[in-house]
């Protein structure tokens, strides 16, 4: 299985949400995240392909050039410094929601934040663009002081959790597919 993990928007071009208060940027915490995520994957011989620009035309097309198994988006919501919980958005296929699925129940256990669930959102570019099951993943809110607290104390589980999402996908798709022929 090969995975594209795109750490969210570019530390030189687009900070993505702030936290001002604690002098967060998304981009930075998604890069280490990201980084973390291709670590454990490594570690469990997924070859992984890693990208952080602001420029989307050229992660998409180097996750379809590549081709790809899955594409991972990496990103931290914002809204008002009191919303919370973790999100994953959907293309609306069954990749992408068995993938979402996977990701979205590993993390939401370990951060044991407010489940903001699966989100069908086919127009995003990252999740329209790419030919492979795709998610775009909001890992807690930067904006909101406790969900940072709680996503800095558990970060490295963070990570575990989401890689072994990736990883449970696979056996996943196999088993709905023997499901649905048994029907």
């Amino acid at each position: 299985m090969k995975v594209y993990v795109n750490a969210g928007h570019d530390r030189h071009l687009d900070s993505g949400a702030v936290n001002k208060g604690l002098n967060l940027r998304e981009c930075d915490a998604a890069y280490e995240l990201a980084c973390l995520v291709k670590k454990y994957l490594e570690g469990n011989g997924i070859a992984v392909l890693f990208g952080q620009k602001d420029d989307l035309y050229a992660v998409c097309d180097e996750a379809n050039r590549e081709d790809c198994d899955l594409f991972i988006s990496l990103h931290f919501n914002a809204f008002n410094g009191r919303a919370s919980g973790t999100e994953t958005l959907i293309s609306g296929s069954t990749g992408s929601l068995m993938l979402g699925h996977c990701i979205q129940s590993n993390l939401r256990a370990v951060l044991n934040l407010p489940n903001r669930g699966l989100k069908e959102r086919p127009g995003l570019f990252v999740l329209r663009s790419t030919v492979m099951p795709a998610v775009l993943v909001e890992v807690c809110f930067i904006d909101n002081d406790f969900d940072w607290r709680r996503y800095a104390v558990h970060k490295d589980d963070a990570a575990r959790a989401i890689a072994t999402g990736i990883m449970q996908y696979p056996g996943q798709m196999k088993g709905a597919a023997l499901w649905g022929e048994a029907a």
